[in-house]
């Protein structure tokens, strides 16, 4: 009998111990408190010379969030509940060295759960290895040229980093395959002879090879006759303009910053050039540029990551949703691509803490890692080809079609690829 007690006993005991083990720290993850709201940060620059594309950038993310808190927040299924989701923005002044400063303040002052990339490429290059460091998953919205996402021999430069705009070298054999499709339609002549100025950084070198390496591909149809770096910020564009008329040239091709586009593009009319076609690289058909240059933007074409002027419906869903957001806050933001590029870099972030179910920097990371392919992608998306996916062999950066628009009648209109395109190309008249 008594041996019967006691192995009762330690049976009892066994069950004991086995609850412990199991249910308790069960109990003690499902027992951790909610945060009261996700707090995301950024270092954008909100001064300096790039400024204006930081203000896109917050209200892009603020568009995001404001949409998804009025749902309630964020599911998330480690705590059961839906959270408010809040932005925090300090400002980089457009310097990369304060940008790395102020993001590594925001993960460790600031402690932040997560965090969002910033604009150009100086800048994220400055933030990306902080990122790194605190192992903290970078959506990269700004910076594009492939040296922040490869190595030189072809390997992944950073795992914690994902990028939503294409390489700037596809960007620049974009340029050069909608050129030789109007060459070949007899609207251009063979060889197009071709000046170019290119902004002095990673950025400006990448888009010059990408032209190098698209006329190498067409013998005979290309001849670069031209060629120059500029200092971004510069004021007077003279002495380059000046060369570039003697020089032969009849189309100039650039990669420039906005306000350097605006800048020489004022000081290229008042000269009185022209060229067959003109284009600053991405830069050209943006709702600031039409604005502020009225008649002499005509027919300047971008070959862009997005453009406002894509006839998707849900393209213009996002049209209408930001001009009431900047209508309300009295901002002079018309829709472009750093809006809605911006926007879906918020909606990934949030998409990837719903696919975790956690706001764990590594369990978001590995949600990430999993859109993969175009297959694999977020979507539906507003970007050009509708998903958002980060593939491994080119670092992480989305390799999506870009769209090339041109300002006609004094709007963005779409004049290439075929399938996107509503308007078709114009050559100017010289």
């Amino acid at each position: 009998m008594k041996r019967e007690v006691l192995l009762g006993i330690v049976a009892a005991v066994i069950v004991v111990a086995v609850a412990v083990a199991f249910v308790v720290p069960n109990l003690f993850v499902q027992g951790r408190p909610a945060p009261q709201e996700i707090v995301v940060g950024a270092a954008l620059p909100m001064s300096g010379s790039f400024s204006q594309i930081g203000l896109y950038f917050k209200n892009g993310f603020e568009l995001y969030f404001s949409e998804v808190n009025r749902n309630g927040g964020v599911y998330v299924k480690e705590f059961d509940k839906r959270i408010p989701i809040r932005l925090v923005v300090y400002d980089d002044e457009s310097d990369p060295t304060k940008s790395a400063t102020q993001l590594e303040r925001l993960i460790t002052v600031e402690k932040v759960h997560l965090i969002l990339g910033g604009y150009s490429t100086p800048l994220v290059q400055a933030q990306a290895p902080v990122a790194e460091r605190y192992k903290m998953p970078y959506i990269n919205p700004g910076g594009a040229t492939s040296t922040i996402f490869l190595t030189e021999d072809g390997k992944r430069r950073y795992q914690y980093m994902f990028g939503l705009i294409a390489s700037i070298k596809n960007l620049a054999l974009t340029t050069i395959e909608m050129l030789k499709q109007e060459i070949d339609a007899g609207r251009l002549p063979k060889p197009l002879k071709i000046a170019t100025v290119n902004e002095n950084s990673d950025h400006g070198r990448e888009y010059l090879a990408g032209l190098k390496e698209g006329a190498r591909k067409y013998p005979g149809y290309f001849e670069i006759v031209y060629e120059a770096f500029y200092n971004i910020g510069e004021k007077d564009f003279t002495p380059v303009l000046t060369a570039i008329k003697q020089s032969g040239a009849n189309a100039m091709l650039n990669d420039m910053r906005l306000g350097d586009y605006i800048t020489m593009h004022r000081q290229y009319t008042t000269l009185g050039l022209c060229h067959l076609v003109v284009s600053y690289g991405p830069r050209g058909p943006e709702g600031r540029a039409i604005q502020e240059l009225g008649t002499a933007a005509e027919n300047v074409f971008g070959v862009q990551w997005w453009n406002p002027a894509d006839p998707r419906p849900e393209v213009r869903e996002f049209n209408r949703k930001w001009e009431a957001w900047v209508k309300e806050r009295n901002l002079n933001l018309p829709s472009d691509w750093f809006a809605a590029i911006s926007y879906e870099a918020a909606r990934t972030l949030v998409w990837a803490i719903e696919k975790a179910g956690s706001i764990d920097p590594d369990a978001v990371w590995k949600a990430l890692r999993t859109l993969d392919s175009p297959q694999n992608g977020l979507k539906p998306s507003i970007v050009v080809g509708g998903a958002i996916y980060f593939p491994e062999e080119s670092g992480g950066q989305i390799t999506n079609p870009f769209v090339v628009v041109q300002v006609q009648d004094g709007k963005p209109v779409i004049v290439y690829p075929k399938e996107s395109a509503t308007g078709t190309f114009r050559v100017n008249k010289c």
